[in-house]
């Protein structure tokens, strides 16, 4: 294959006022592309991993930035299709003055709300490549579920790896069972990524241990805590190996994009065989990064050479 991870998602055109003191919707915006799987996908592939991004997009100029924007980051299209029965969803960052952010999503009906199971078994899987989603596109439609459930199931059958970042986003799951959903596609996967805070609201549990006791099945779970810590247990030896590692501080402009940012470069160093401190401090730093600026995937980062390797076995 081309690529070392296929990231499956939705990316959308993202507006947002370039000035975030005046009113909303102002005379000026600017354009980027986000998304939460297209957005790790760009980070892998500026790590420097072969990574390809599988979707859809509407057959409309929003479409064409979005394939524009990855392309220019290195990430394979090629399996992307182009739907000419629906549009490329959009979303509108509303910033506030004093930072932060609000973001409303217009994505119903969507060429990538469209993604169906037989869309995931067209894909070519095999052992050695990852693939990753993550909540977000579970809930973004019943179909896209019945996708993400085809995708799981054509990776086991192929001897992939999965990794699922748990992503929870309330206001798309609406009155939808979000907490046992989110659960059993977790559970299936080979690697988790989920915020100490998310699992709370989901799930009930709230300290890393909690977390870590409930997700028993997969083999690799980071628990991101904030500016507090991340969290990694390694299932893969005969006893478990726990490593916390701490960010450094750092001035944020805005958190969004800041868990797809730490999951490209988790990655990258798990893949490159680094260390559990040195990928944890990898996620981080590319977090650090991005919340540095206004974008979904701020330009710009310059990834660390990889640290001296250890086995994955």
């Amino acid at each position: 294959m081309r690529f070392e991870v296929l990231c499956a998602g939705e990316a959308m055109v993202m507006l947002t006022d370039v000035d975030p003191t005046g009113p909303p919707l102002s005379s000026t915006l600017s354009v980027h592309v986000g998304g939460a799987e297209a957005n790790v996908a760009r980070h892998l592939s500026a790590q420097g991993v072969a990574t390809a991004w599988m979707s859809r997009v509407g057959d409309d100029p929003f479409g064409q930035r979005v394939m524009t924007v990855l392309e220019a980051d290195g990430v394979d299209t090629s399996i992307v299709a182009v739907d000419r029965a629906a549009p490329t969803g959009i979303y509108y960052k509303e910033r506030a003055a004093g930072g932060g952010a609000r973001s409303h999503y217009y994505r119903s009906g969507s060429a990538a709300s469209r993604l169906s199971a037989e869309d995931a078994r067209t894909v070519q899987l095999g052992p050695g490549l990852i693939v990753h989603t993550s909540g977000v596109l579970a809930a973004v439609s019943d179909t896209t579920a019945e996708f993400v459930d085809a995708l799981f199931v054509e990776a086991d059958r192929f001897g992939a790896t999965i990794s699922f970042d748990v992503n929870f986003r309330r206001q798309l799951w609406g009155d939808r069972d979000a907490a046992g959903a989110l659960l059993a596609l977790a559970q299936r996967a080979d690697i988790v990524l989920v915020g100490r805070d998310e699992a709370e609201a989901l799930w009930g549990v709230p300290s890393v241990d909690d977390i870590i006791g409930l997700l028993s099945e997969p083999t690799i779970v980071v628990v991101k805590d904030g500016d507090v810590s991340a969290v990694e247990v390694d299932r893969r030896a005969d006893e478990p190996r726990v490593t916390t590692v701490k960010p450094a501080p750092v001035d944020v402009v805005e958190l969004v994009g800041a868990g797809d940012a730490f999951a490209g470069g988790y990655l990258a160093g798990l893949l490159r065989g680094e260390d559990a401190p040195s990928r944890l401090n990898r996620g981080h730093r590319a977090a650090a990064w991005t919340i540095g600026g206004v974008d979904d995937v701020r330009p710009g980062h310059r990834p660390k050479p990889f640290a001296r390797q250890e086995s994955t076995k």
